[in-house]
């Protein structure tokens, strides 16, 4: 009889050992879950749509020719398009689809010879639309030559600023911080208007944007791409090596990255055809390996 009972006291221990381990694993795994479900959700990289900045008398064709391949090569999707008027109205074509990866969106000044304090004021109306009437909260930019330039003013003037997307990464293919080959500008007689002024080496304008280089928000990454057809000093013909890396004067070193690109296809008005710089951007925004078939 006593053995009994002395073995029922021992399932009895064991099944009160069972039940308060059961409790405490209930507890724990609902308070891990609670944890889980009111952590702040963060932006996936892959769902940041791109902004794609054409430069002084540039066009949507600026840019057509690049966004056509990184779609063929399914990079992203060219899912809108933003023009600018001359009295800075805004026209809107697309929309951002839910769930695309990577959105392209381009983004078009009818007056493309405005000064760069005007230019970023145009930049600036279409950012705060992607914020408040589509929620974009976080953008990568892509400039070519004064594209670049505009970009990085643009990010002078809305640091810490509400109402305006998060700039994630951006992107300068041959944009002259330190001014334009004036020799080389000045043959050409079509180069008029305010840009002109603004892009001559030594401007105020450009001396503004190294002046304001403490309002770069510091957690931007930037890839300065720049042409070389042969010698450095030409660089792509219209920009120097020197100048196209110039925005080293205004982003912290540690974020400031460069690549060169070589050959004939470097010329400063084809760089955005180049199929090498196809590929650094799309390595630098996402990380895309692939290779490109290309010749020279």
């Amino acid at each position: 009889m006593k053995i009994l009972q002395k073995k029922s006291s021992i399932f009895i221990t064991i099944a009160v050992i069972l039940a308060f381990i059961l409790l405490i694993s209930s507890i724990f795994y609902t308070d891990t879950d609670q944890a889980s479900s009111t952590t702040t959700p963060t932006i996936s990289s892959d769902s940041i749509p791109t902004i794609f900045v054409h430069g002084f008398k540039g066009s949507a064709h600026s840019f057509d020719g690049m966004l056509d391949r990184f779609q063929r090569q399914h990079w992203g999707k060219k899912e809108m398009v933003i023009y600018v008027t001359n009295e800075g109205d805004t026209i809107i074509k697309g929309n951002i689809s839910k769930n695309v990866m990577h959105p392209l969106i381009q983004v078009v000044f009818h007056n493309n010879r405005a000064s760069f304090q005007e230019t970023a004021g145009y930049l600036k109306k279409v950012m705060r639309i992607l914020y408040t009437q589509y929620d974009i909260q976080e953008v990568n930019i892509v400039g070519h030559s004064m594209g670049g330039i505009i970009s990085t003013k643009y990010i002078e003037e809305t640091y810490h600023k509400k109402d305006y997307p998060t700039t994630h990464k951006l992107i300068t293919i041959g944009s002259p911080f330190q001014g334009v080959i004036l020799k080389r500008f000045k043959q050409n007689p079509n180069n008029t208007g305010a840009a002109a002024i603004d892009l001559v080496p030594h401007s105020k304008a450009l001396k503004i944007l190294v002046q304001n280089s403490r309002k770069f928000d510091p957690n931007i990454q930037v890839l300065a791409i720049a042409g070389v057809i042969e010698d450095k000093n030409d660089g792509d013909g219209l920009v120097s090596l020197y100048s196209a890396f110039g925005g080293k004067n205004i982003v912290p070193k540690n974020q400031f990255h460069t690549k060169i690109v070589y050959g004939k296809s470097a010329y400063h008005s084809g760089l955005h055809e180049n199929k090498n710089v196809d590929l650094l951007v799309s390595t630098f925004l996402w990380g895309n390996h692939k290779k490109i078939k290309h010749s020279n």
